[in-house]
């Protein structure tokens, strides 16, 4: 066995894919791209190997990273296209006019339901009761509109409860 603290020793491609835990077939594949070099046939410098193998993972992980950066830059862009695009397509609303039909719809719906307790009962206090319970509704439906605004306006799904 190479002793590991000669960094000058030469070692076969078994034991040095073995220092490293790779496949004897993946030493070679990194010799063949150039990554790491044979000192002789089949032999490779113990230190030099450590170093360029090291180094190659460096940089692997630093153009992993670099990479993850890219791609979110590049998602984010395509997002912003794909917005544009569908601006110009009309298959976005603006939010304004979404606001503006709640509260018309809202009013609506407010408007036509006023007095629907006194219309179903003459006595008062059941069309005093139906008529808080209809407005407490309507309120719950604004209100749920509101929150939904409020979840889009920061990007969120204004579906979510």
């Amino acid at each position: 066995m190479t002793d590991l603290a000669d960094l000058d020793a030469l070692v076969s491609a078994k034991h040095m894919a073995a220092i490293l835990g790779l496949t004897t077939a993946r030493l070679r594949q990194l010799e063949k791209d150039g990554v790491i070099h044979k000192a002789a046939r089949g032999k490779y410098r113990l230190g030099e190997t450590i170093t360029d193998y090291l180094g190659f993972l460096k940089r692997r992980a630093a153009g992993s990273a670099a990479d993850a950066a890219g791609a979110a830059l590049a998602n984010a862009k395509a997002r912003e296209i794909n917005l544009r695009v569908a601006r110009r397509e009309a298959h976005l609303i603006d939010i304004e006019d979404v606001e503006r039909f709640h509260r018309f719809s809202s009013a609506l719906y407010r408007r036509e339901l006023s007095g629907l307790g006194a219309a179903v009962t003459a006595d008062p206090i059941v069309a005093g009761q139906i008529d808080a319970a209809l407005n407490a509704a309507l309120d719950r439906y604004d209100r749920r509109f509101r929150e939904a605004i409020d979840r889009l306006r920061r990007g969120e799904d204004p579906l979510e409860p």
